[in-house]
């Protein structure tokens, strides 16, 4: 049991700092567009390698990594490769700051 914000997993994948990941059996891999994600990479990971995740239900915010320009105080949706972006169906943050291009990272409230 954790009863922390953060728990250690195995990479799934390689990954980035800063995206959304989800479970795959007992590793995490990149959440995907329009999937839910259980957190977020705060550093970068080979495939294999441990990984600690900030889990969603933390509270607090996060920074996350921009799929293309997103405004200030807009709506997030899950994006490919773990990004969020400022279109799609399902709504799971809001900005707290704006994203000009792909590869911005914001800082935004998760849910």
């Amino acid at each position: 049991m954790i009863e922390g914000s953060k728990r250690t997993f195995t990479a799934g994948a390689a990954l980035e700092p800063r995206r959304r990941v989800k479970l795959s059996g007992t590793s995490v891999v990149y959440a995907g567009d329009e999937e839910d994600a259980i957190g977020v990479t705060e550093f970068r990971a080979a495939l294999g390698e441990d990984i600690t995740i900030r889990l969603i239900n933390a509270g607090g915010t996060f920074e996350v990594t921009a799929a293309g320009a997103i405004a200030a105080g807009g709506a997030l949706y899950p994006a490919a490769e773990g990004k969020v972006e400022a279109a799609g169906t399902a709504v799971r943050g809001t900005a707290l700051e704006a994203a000009t291009s792909d590869g911005d990272i914001i800082e935004c409230l998760l849910k």
